[in-house]
């Protein structure tokens, strides 16, 4: 559900406005409405340098902090500018180590030599030259006819050297290069030197982790000084700009706390319940269970404040749904066991995460108990005389597939349902006649046709009673779709709502046909990791076992990797196209953010 909101409208003089806001932001429970305004310059620069505080602070975050005792001196700035610097050389090593490497690969074959040693017969009238030959072309005899020197023979090519002392031809099939400038040696020393400061620049760049502390609470600072301008930009200046008016909203939870606060601080304010159709920000305020899932309502929109917030209506659907699509008791078995192992030492803002792991375990479970899957086992197959009498009970994939299709068709006519609910209340009970009527339609349709299949029931499809059910369904539908227009205005968007209901409900209903799918791919995919490891593995002792182990544990990681993400995502499309679509949610409501001051986390 969706927290009360009271609106305020704060009257401030002008020159107390800012001592206000700080108060205000003290108070850190009203959320200030800035709508329809632009970023400052001001605004910006502070903008850009939280973004870089924020990069800054990822970054170090991936070092490893020394373990060392020190007295921080350096301010945020000097870190965040010498950390850019840093990093900057680091990238240029890199990139001189790749250059060096490129380099040393084309002079390797030519060895070591003292260049000094070159240059000093060079002065003397001495050339040494250099050539590479294909061994094609390469002839042994040159070794004896020329004074040349075989340096290296590798990858098919001859490199040697020739001692020129002038005028002296060569064959032309050599290929004459240009003399090195650098010996290996040379150039292995100067990537050893690269690699050097590159350690060195690591081990500044840990030592500089320490000073994450230090730049978290210079972003807290900076987004609160941010958070105080665009609060003060948002006031509107009436009276020649000597009085600031300001509106917020408070929870109506916390509106008692706020009144006594402007009270004892005479502040002149108008508060008042905010109605349907305000643009007021949105808590959400659920069970315990229904609070789980709304990281997964987060993802798609919060609601307007004049809409039913859904996630208590989507999460029991949503729990089956998971567990319908992975549908093995043994894979659910795992998440149930890791979840709770690991809730033991988890942070107490991951634990929800973990109970809800825990739920959607549970949920796995129970369909892959409904199946008789356990680690891509189907214990139909298995011969246990223990579990004879319980085969029978095991739903098989016609009915699944069944079953998929009445979950689809439950959760839709209940999201008509919800529909229904909101516009009642967002309107009147006169714009959800429509909606009811569809529902009467399709409920008592089925209901009829279900009771008529029993030969001794007095109830049958189409019977006097259906038929008076189906024309009040249908007066609701052609003429209470839009109420208050012409009625063969009505009449005629009646006709293409039933259009659209037509082809809509039946493909919103099979595309439910993926719970089973992926239930169904699940197993076997399972089945045929167990298949490779009994089947494939060498009928040798020992190393049998160990194959058969390392099979099925690597296969059905696949497996639980591929069926949680399917699981996951599959789900959350049901529920937000066909379910959110069926219930007629708009959403685009902004999340409550209260102006307060920003602290760093312990």
């Amino acid at each position: 559900m969706i927290t009360p909101m009271y609106k305020y409208n704060f009257l401030v003089y002008h020159r107390d406005f800012d001592d206000f806001l700080l108060k205000l932001q003290e108070l850190g429970v009203v959320d200030i409405s800035m709508e329809n305004r632009n970023v400052d310059e001001d605004e910006k620069k502070i903008i850009e340098k939280i973004a870089k505080v924020s990069s800054t602070i990822k970054f170090l975050e991936t070092r490893t902090v020394p373990d060392e005792k020190i007295t921080l001196s350096h301010s945020a700035d000097e870190i965040i500018s010498r950390v850019e610097l840093l990093q900057r050389e680091h990238e240029q090593f890199e990139n001189a180590i790749k250059k060096a490497q490129k380099e040393l690969a084309e002079v390797e074959p030519w060895g070591n030599f003292d260049q000094k040693t070159l240059n000093l017969l060079a002065e003397k009238g001495i050339n040494v030259r250099f050539f590479v030959a294909s061994e094609k072309v390469f002839d042994e005899e040159w070794l004896y006819e020329y004074p040349i020197e075989v340096i290296n023979h590798t990858n098919g090519l001859y490199y040697f050297v020739l001692v020129d002392s002038g005028g002296l031809s060569f064959p032309v099939d050599a290929q004459e290069v240009r003399t090195p400038q650098f010996s290996v040696k040379e150039k292995e020393l100067e990537i050893q030197r690269y690699h050097h400061r590159i350690d060195e620049i690591s081990k500044e760049l840990d030592f500089l982790s320490l000073y994450i502390d230090t730049l978290k609470h210079e972003q807290a600072n900076l987004t609160n000084q941010l958070d105080f301008k665009m609060v003060k930009s948002s006031a509107v200046a009436e009276a020649e700009s000597t009085i600031m008016v300001l509106e917020g909203w408070v929870p109506e939870t916390l509106n008692e706390k706020v009144k006594q606060v402007l009270d004892s601080e005479s502040v002149i304010y108008i508060s008042s319940k905010a109605s349907l159709h305000d643009n007021a920000p949105i808590l959400l305020q659920n069970n315990k269970f229904a609070k789980l899932f709304e990281p997964i309502s987060k993802l798609f929109a919060f609601p307007t404040y004049a809409e039913l917030d859904l996630t208590p209506f989507f999460a029991p659907f949503f729990m089956l749904f998971f567990g319908f699509c992975f549908g093995d008791a043994g894979y659910g078995l795992i998440f149930v066991l890791a979840a709770t192992l690991y809730k033991f030492k988890a942070k107490p803002e991951f634990k929800p995460l973990l109970t809800l792991i825990q739920i959607l375990g549970s949920s796995t479970i129970l369909f892959g108990v409904l199946t008789g899957t356990v680690f891509g086992v189907s214990l139909v197959d298995v011969d246990i005389p223990a579990l004879d009498n319980f085969k029978s009970y095991f739903f098989d994939q016609d009915k699944m597939f069944k079953l998929s299709l009445i979950l689809g068709l439950v959760q839709i006519i209940f999201g008509m349902c919800v529909k229904a609910a909101n516009l009642w209340i967002q309107y009147s009970w006169k714009h959800a006649i429509s909606t009811i009527s569809w529902v009467l339609l399709i409920v008592s349709t089925g209901l009829f046709y279900l009771l008529g299949q029993n030969p001794e029931s007095s109830l049958k499809l189409f019977d006097p009673i259906h038929l008076v059910i189906l024309g009040l369904a249908g007066v609701g539908i052609m003429f209470f779709n839009s109420p208050g227009k012409n009625p063969f205005y009505n009449f005629g968007l009646g006709l293409w709502e039933t259009y659209n209901m037509a082809t809509g409900l039946l493909g919103d209903t099979l595309s439910y046909i993926r719970l089973f799918a992926l239930g169904l791919s699940s197993g076997i995919l399972g089945s045929v990791f167990n298949s490779l490891a009994f089947g494939m593995s060498p009928d040798i002792p020992v190393l049998k076992q160990v194959v058969i182990v390392l099979i099925l544990i690597i296969g059905h990681s696949i497996n639980i990797f591929m069926s949680a993400l399917g699981s996951l995502v599959h789900p959350m499309r049901l529920t937000f196209v066909e379910f959110y679509k069926n219930a007629g949610f708009t959403g685009g409501g902004r999340g409550y953010d209260p102006f307060r001051k920003k602290t760093v986390e312990a």
